[in-house]
């Protein structure tokens, strides 16, 4: 069965930014969303950690605003019977402890947040709450503590890989990322193949031609052909795509003015769809092994490169892991087509960048989004149209499952 998440909530915008000191607020759980990404990036997670830990942020103060407000369904830890307890103080101490736990060398900053958070806790005993919070967070760190996630394995290639195969790319030339991210324990998926996408085209046919072909023209370093905005897409979207998922998140919460127990479902959904697609794309990213682009425009009949890459250079520095599918494309799609079902499609949000110098970009829907992120990849020069396609239909099953199978109101 599925479950409908939609809610009749108002149509306005609002901005939720990431890259200044005090960004809006719309409450302990958006706030703490927000420290939790920048926690994430400053122990330099990549977007698989990132999400990870994003995920188990959100189950523990899910788990743990639902055992004092009895939303719905578990994740995992319930506590049948709290007493009164203060739900924001739940979601605070929650979150810390997550994060403490991944990033004790941030204890410092996250203790001076949690007390900031408890001193503005004002919906019931804070030390009931506390123990609500703790509690939970104690709950997900132990269940996830043998997921697969530890340790990273770099993949350094095929000896001699051949036509269409993937080979590191410049410019570093370093080992592919985290090639076990595919065999992670999902957090609701039944497998890590559940929704593997079909084989990419092969090498030769005129699907993969003419996908190479746009590549070619809209992703060089010097198109003619790419818009002045096509640029600006590519340049923006850049950044991991966890931090895109969360800001549209936290925006759409602000503009809706949504409660803490909307909030906690809300971003528990959206952030176990985008981790538990990374597997996915992951899983089918190294057992597919595509060559990158830079690769492809590059390559000798044989397969090799023997002009050192000088031939033909893309937009975008290549991210070091194989190209089939997307995984930006299918990350930004599972989180969004969450959000869609709390939020619908209808919002304008303006979205910001870690890339030094862009400005602010303004979507006029979450499918704008879809589209404009996944189109980015093929701007850049760092993936072909198919991968877009194929990771978008993982990003949207994997939401639907996740909202089918997931935590639920009552």
């Amino acid at each position: 069965m599925h479950h409908n998440y939609k809610y009749a909530l108002g149509a306005i915008a609002a901005l939720a930014l990431l890259i200044i000191s005090k960004p809006a607020s719309a409450d302990v759980v958006t706030d703490w969303n927000l420290i939790t990404v920048k926690a994430t990036k400053a122990g330099k997670f990549n977007s698989n950690l990132g999400s990870r830990i994003e995920a188990i942020e959100a189950i523990a103060v899910y788990d743990a605003v639902n055992s004092i407000k009895k939303i719905g369904t578990p994740y995992h830890y319930y506590a049948s019977s709290t007493g009164p307890a203060s739900a924001q103080a739940a979601v605070a101490q929650a979150a810390h402890d997550v994060l403490v736990n991944y990033f004790p060398a941030q204890k410092p900053s996250l203790d001076s947040a949690l007390n900031n958070s408890l001193g503005l806790a004002n919906d019931g005993p804070v030390d009931k709450g506390r123990e609500v919070g703790a509690a939970s967070a104690a709950d997900i760190i132990a269940l996830r503590a043998n997921d697969g996630s530890d340790p990273n394995v770099g993949y350094t290639g095929l000896a001699k890989p051949g036509v269409g195969q993937y080979r590191p790319t410049p410019a570093g030339f370093a080992p592919g990322i985290n090639q076990q991210w595919g065999t992670v324990k999902p957090f609701l998926l039944k497998s890590n193949t559940q929704f593997r996408p079909i084989a990419p085209p092969p090498i030769g046919t005129d699907n993969f031609k003419k996908a190479l072909a746009i590549v070619d023209e809209l992703g060089s370093a010097g198109s003619a052909k790419r818009t002045e905005d096509q640029t600006h897409i590519a340049q923006f979207y850049k950044q991991d795509a966890e931090l895109t998922v969360n800001e549209a998140a936290r925006a759409l919460a602000i503009a809706h003015k949504t409660s803490i127990e909307v909030n906690a479902l809300a971003f528990v959904l959206a952030d176990i769809a985008e981790a538990d697609a990374r597997i996915g794309l992951w899983d089918a990213k190294y057992n597919y092994l595509l060559w990158r682009p830079v690769t492809a425009l590059n390559a000798d009949a044989d397969g090799g490169v023997t002009n050192n890459y000088t031939k033909w250079a893309p937009l975008l520095s290549t991210p070091p892991h194989p190209s089939y599918p997307c995984g930006h494309c299918g990350t930004v799609t599972a989180g969004f087509e969450v959000l869609k079902q709390f939020y619908g499609d209808k919002d304008t949000i303006q979205l910001h960048t870690t890339t030094p110098g862009e400005p602010a970009r303004t979507i006029k829907s979450l499918s704008n989004g879809e589209w404009e992120n996944g189109w980015s990849r093929v701007y850049g020069g760092i993936h072909y149209p198919f991968e877009n396609d194929a990771a978008q239909k993982l990003g949207k099953q994997v939401a639907d499952y996740v909202l089918a199978n997931g935590p639920r109101k009552k």
